[in-house]
């Protein structure tokens, strides 16, 4: 399957996914009036697909790479902040397993991506264009 465009990476699509339904816990839940918390964890459930999305649009795997990296790290910090939720007692452990859930199928897939990443070469088109440039 070619990806031609960011929604089309599984990885983008399993953060989107877990940015909609933190959006819908948090507004669902007593997390919306503790304005600290609920900041927190709604921009570390944004800037995951956001990262991702950002990474694809250089095109060059190194650049992809480092975004992906970031936008892990803001996968694991949103299934922190969602068992934080627990604790703080604005949602059920029930309600935050099936989210922690799809965060660690979101850090699975990026991890994957990761390593195609570091294991293959920029598409060639990108290189084509580089050389018609210099030439």
């Amino acid at each position: 399957m070619t990806v031609r465009r960011y929604q089309d990476l599984l990885a983008w699509q399993l953060a989107d996914e877990l940015k909609r339904e933190v959006y819908e816990l948090v507004d669902n839940s007593s997390a919306r009036n503790d304005f600290n918390f609920r900041d927190q964890i709604m921009r570390s459930a944004s800037s995951a697909p956001s990262n991702i999305a950002e990474g694809f649009g250089y095109y060059r795997h190194a650049e992809f790479g480092r975004h992906l990296r970031i936008a892990k790290s803001e996968l694991a910090e949103t299934h922190n902040h969602l068992g934080d939720g627990v604790d703080r007692h604005h949602w059920s452990p029930t309600q935050a397993k099936p989210i922690q859930d799809l965060a660690d199928r979101a850090i699975a897939v990026s991890t994957r991506l990761l390593q195609h990443l570091a294991t293959t070469e920029a598409p060639r088109r990108w290189k084509e264009k580089k050389r018609r440039k210099k030439g």
